[in-house]
């Protein structure tokens, strides 16, 4: 047995059920405590027949308090009188953090809720804990009504993020005033809104020479050198260094930062290619040379609107092919990076070498990126969950230690559990995937089900690439925990996708991949109506089976 699950164990067992709470809040309590309050009420009676209130008195009360001595983003869970219960955090989101520690290690059952005994104190190692939210593609962030979006933004800061990001694509449209543009930006207006509400930060991830569909003639790049053909081209790119590329791209960012005046942003990640990249003469090699430099104008038109503004550069595929972008980079740092708050490095395939192996340029922090939506198969997502625990953890290990944090490039809720792997190591270095997910089973799904659904995980894993009698063992497991689940479990969107991952591969090893028959039609039926993805576009969208 995990070190985790038997002290979850032995600390739920030492308390009794019980069938009212009470949630105290201090005097002074903010909007963002106030909002903590109503997700840990609204996640308690979602899973046990207890009544939650502010107000009465009850068999059992959580006291919610900050104590800015506590290390930063820090939180402590400790006895109070009574056999109740404090969570203290540093501030008003940390008090978020520690509830969700509270939850995760409580217990939900017939009687009622059964208090958490897990006591003691926890920090994040990292500082920068974001989900990059991609909307588009009509994938689940652009497509969901905006509460369950909201929720589930929710749902990820109580496992310690800190953090949404996200991207305006202007390569969709033909500028900022046309109605599907100013729709995307109202749906990324209340994605970041509905991150603030609970204390998170909020940033954009745009490459900065990325132009409109109505990008002059005279302003557009030429196109990148893509022998691997992974970089990406929408045809709008524009060269930063033509006076009429310049300026346009200054005029288009300037615009899109005061777009998001009544938000606040905090982050702008600049990213070099997929999209963006100029392959000309003056401008190559573009990560090494006119990529660094547009990034640096575009942080000040940033920072004139949003002072405190952090900027991260990405490396993403940066010398694929080899073409001297990383030691170009190196070089500029080393004669200017004040204006710099991070470096974001990571790749298709492994950690990128050159970071780990010499060092990051100018010495600054290293955020990775994980790739937890796309890698090993197409449509992304479309049969349901794809966790990767031993992938991810694997990737984290190959940075030993060298990485302050990071952002997963999320397409949706179908690797939610590759997002809890990933913001447990920001949170901290040590962790250990297995013993997460046992924590992330308990609670969402039961304590009791951890070793068959774990063992279920590591045989879907194993299949990923290629289908075969493990997808059918895996299933299997998951059929005999179906049959054990609470309703509340059973029937919640993380259980279906994975029973439904379990059920389509499953199908599929068994009838050689063919796609037909009501089985899969069903299933993919299900997942399309969990992603709200009826309209959605074929990268997210699950098969049609006639």
């Amino acid at each position: 047995m995990s070190v985790f699950l038997m002290t979850m164990l032995l600390g739920a067992a030492a308390m009794l059920p019980v069938r009212s709470m009470q949630i105290q809040l201090p005097d002074d309590a903010t909007v963002v405590m106030q909002r903590v309050a109503e997700i840990a009420s609204r996640e308690i009676t979602e899973r046990a027949d207890v009544e939650v209130s502010r107000e009465q008195r009850a068999d059992f009360t959580v006291f919610l308090a900050t104590d800015p001595a506590l290390l930063r983003e820090g939180f402590a869970v400790a006895d109070a009188l009574g056999g109740n219960v404090c969570i203290t955090g540093s501030d008003a989101a940390a008090v978020l953090y520690g509830v969700g520690k509270f939850l995760r290690t409580s217990r939900y059952t017939a009687d009622g809720f059964v208090p958490s005994g897990w006591r003691g104190t926890s920090a994040p190692e990292g500082s920068f804990r974001a989900v990059y939210a991609a909307t588009h593609f009509n994938n689940f962030y652009e497509a969901a009504p905006a509460e369950e979006v909201s929720q589930y933004l929710e749902d990820l800061a109580l496992w310690g993020a800190n953090a949404v990001v996200a991207h305006f694509p202007t390569w969709n449209f033909t500028g900022f005033d046309t109605p599907e543009a100013r729709k995307n930006i109202e749906q990324i207006r209340q994605l970041l809104l509905s991150a603030k509400k609970v204390g998170m930060k909020t940033g954009l991830i745009q490459c900065p020479n990325q132009g409109f569909t109505s990008a002059p003639e005279a302003a557009r790049a030429q196109p990148n050198r893509d022998e691997s053909r992974r970089r990406g081209n929408m045809g709008v790119n524009c060269c930063p260094s033509k006076p009429e590329g310049r300026a346009y791209l200054e005029e288009v960012y300037a615009r899109l930062f005061d777009e998001f005046k009544d938000v606040g942003l905090d982050y702008l990640i600049c990213w070099p290619y997929d999209e963006g990249g100029c392959g000309c003469a003056e401008c190559a090699p573009w990560g090494g040379k006119a990529f660094p430099a547009l990034s640096k104008r575009v942080a000040e038109l940033g920072r004139a609107v949003y002072p405190n503004l952090d900027v991260i550069l990405s490396t993403w595929l940066y010398d694929l092919p080899p073409s001297g972008e990383w030691e170009g980079l190196d070089s500029l740092l080393q004669q200017d990076y004040g204006w710099l708050n991070g470096i974001m490095c990571d790749d298709h395939f492994d950690f990128p070498r050159y970071p780990l192996d010499r060092g990051v340029p100018a010495g600054l922090p290293l955020y990775n990126f994980p790739e937890i939506s796309m890698w090993g198969r197409n449509p992304w997502g479309a049969y349901g969950a794809n966790p990767l625990p031993s992938r991810y953890e694997g990737l984290w290990r190959q940075t030993a230690g060298k990485v302050s944090g990071g952002m997963p490039y999320s397409e949706g809720i179908f690797e939610d559990m590759n997002k809890v792997v990933c913001f447990q190591f920001y949170w901290n270095g040590d962790a250990n995937a297995e013993d997460t997910l046992r924590e992330y089973i308990a609670y969402e799904f039961s304590p009791e089900c951890a070793g068959d659904v774990i063992d279920a995980v590591r045989l879907l894993e194993s299949a990923w690439l290629e289908r075969g009698a493990k997808s059918v063992e895996a299933f299997k497991l998951l059929e005999k925990v179906d049959a054990a689940l609470p309703a509340w479990a059973r029937n919640g969107w993380r259980w279906r996708i994975l029973y439904l991952r379990g059920l389509i591969d499953s199908e599929l090893a068994a009838n050689g991949g063919r796609m037909e028959g009501a089985v899969l039609r069903d299933a993919f039926d299900e997942l399309t109506r969990i992603y709200h993805a009826e309209n959605a576009h074929a990268p997210v969208k699950p098969p049609v089976v006639d």
